[in-house]
């Protein structure tokens, strides 16, 4: 939609937003200068005629004003309401200046400041409200401000002439006063509007990099659901291969197929991780809930990443205090998560160090805590560690296997049980990981 159509089209708004005080406020000055003139000249047909004919075309405008409010035309016809807007306007200052050239008496001393008075109080307070249609305002000057310059000037008097040019003074004031206001309303229109479309387009780009996000998480998990098949069946028949009657114990078939077999449990452990994570970021990574014992849960992740702390010559401690509760929560998403720590922290502590994992009530819940003497991660690296496929030691990485993906996957399944993970750490001193499940998740 044009911008300069959108500015127009609120300027027209905002004018007829405004006309009941206006329309108030010519009736009351109209109200002022019938009394005055009443009580200096008497009451007459003309004058009764004159304040008929005020009223009537107030009451016009306000018509108008409830019909706008009722439509609430378009941007498209806005440029129609804008031109009426004018023409009413216009006519109110016909009526006004038809009072200039019937009632004004430059003979009479209140006759004088009454109608110089209702003049300059109408085209003042006009100009805050009138000035959102500049054109509006200035059809009503050219009715009512000229005839009093034109009446004051043609008495020929000194004193008359000084009020004439001080009108034209003030004439020219309210035309650039009006033509300033304009512009300056015109352009916090026009920035609002451009904010507004800045905002509707982030919002746009927002949601398309959502449903980008979507798709390519849902293209993830459907891709390493195809590729684990084929995976399955090289695992299979490697280990087929090795166990062949006839087959050398000590060989080079042996020892392919130990390669074979080796390679493609990493390919699957690296595809179940990428699966994992993208069912998260889906949204289709759900919840099998049950009763289990978090103790119990804990000394099987302990067992089954022992061989790999032996390995890598770290040694891997469990330390959990007695009487730990039971959990509700889904136990192979949180052995998962659990086991992901543990391997974590191995990972990344030389040979000689040590992983410690325990567990233990606090008004938070429960907290499973590793504990690790490793290389640690620097506090402006700490955000990172918590994305997906970003490896912060990147030159002590490439010694040990790893896809990087093992911290946010156990940070997805805490926040699935609405819990957290949290890390403390630095460079050198090693690293502590906190996986808190609330509350709500601790049995009795």
């Amino acid at each position: 939609m044009d911008l300069a159509a959108r500015v127009h089209a609120e300027r027209v708004r905002l004018f007829y937003k405004q006309q009941r005080a206006t329309i108030a406020a010519s009736l009351a000055i109209a109200c002022f200068l019938v009394t005055i003139l009443w009580s200096e000249s008497g009451l007459s047909v003309t004058l009764i005629g004159w304040i008929a004919t005020m009223v009537a075309i107030q009451i016009g405008r306000l018509v108008l004003q409830l019909m706008f409010r009722h439509v609430s035309p378009g941007v498209e016809a806005a440029v129609r309401w804008g031109r009426i807007a004018v023409l009413t306007t216009g006519i109110s200052g016909i009526g006004w200046g038809a009072s200039v050239w019937l009632f004004f008496d430059p003979t009479s001393a209140i006759n004088l400041v009454a109608m110089t008075m209702a003049a300059t109080g109408v085209a003042s307070g006009g100009l805050a409200v009138l000035s959102a249609l500049p054109a509006a305002y200035l059809a009503y000057l050219a009715m009512h401000i000229p005839p009093v310059i034109i009446l004051l000037a043609v008495t020929g008097e000194f004193v008359y002439l000084v009020f004439a040019a001080c009108f034209v003074l003030f004439l020219v004031v309210l035309v650039a006063s009006v033509r300033v206001m304009g512009a300056l309303l015109e352009e916090s229109l026009r920035l609002r509007f451009e904010r507004m479309e800045m905002i509707e387009h982030l919002d746009q780009a927002r949601v398309n990099a959502e449903s980008a996000g979507r798709a390519k998480a849902e293209f993830l998990a459907m891709m390493t659901h195809e590729l684990k098949t084929p995976l399955n069946a090289i695992i299979g028949y490697a280990a087929l291969i090795g166990s062949l009657p006839g087959v050398p114990q000590q060989g080079r078939l042996e020892s392919y197929t130990n390669e074979i077999h080796s390679g493609a449990r990493r390919l699957l452990t690296l595809i179940n991780d990428i699966l994992d994570l993208s069912k998260a970021d889906a949204g289709r990574l759900d919840l099998q809930e049950g009763i289990f014992s978090i103790g119990a849960a804990i000394e099987r992740c302990w067992q089954l990443a022992q061989p790999h702390a032996e390995e890598a010559r770290v040694d891997l401690k469990m330390e959990l205090v007695e009487s730990l509760p039971a959990l509700r929560g889904d136990e192979k998403l949180i052995r998962q998560a659990i086991l992901n720590l543990i391997s974590n922290a191995i990972k990344f502590t030389p040979a000689g160090g040590s992983v410690r994992i325990g567990a233990q009530r606090s008004r938070d819940g429960l907290v499973i805590e590793v504990v690790d003497t490793g290389i640690g991660i620097a506090p402006e690296d700490l955000p990172r560690a918590m994305e997906p496929f970003e490896q912060i030691s990147r030159g002590y990485a490439r010694e040990r296997s790893g896809s990087g993906i093992g911290l946010p996957i156990a940070k997805r399944i805490a926040e699935l049980h609405r819990g957290r993970l949290d890390i403390t750490s630095r460079s050198g001193a090693g690293t502590t990981v906190r996986l808190t499940l609330p509350p709500e998740r601790v049995t009795p």
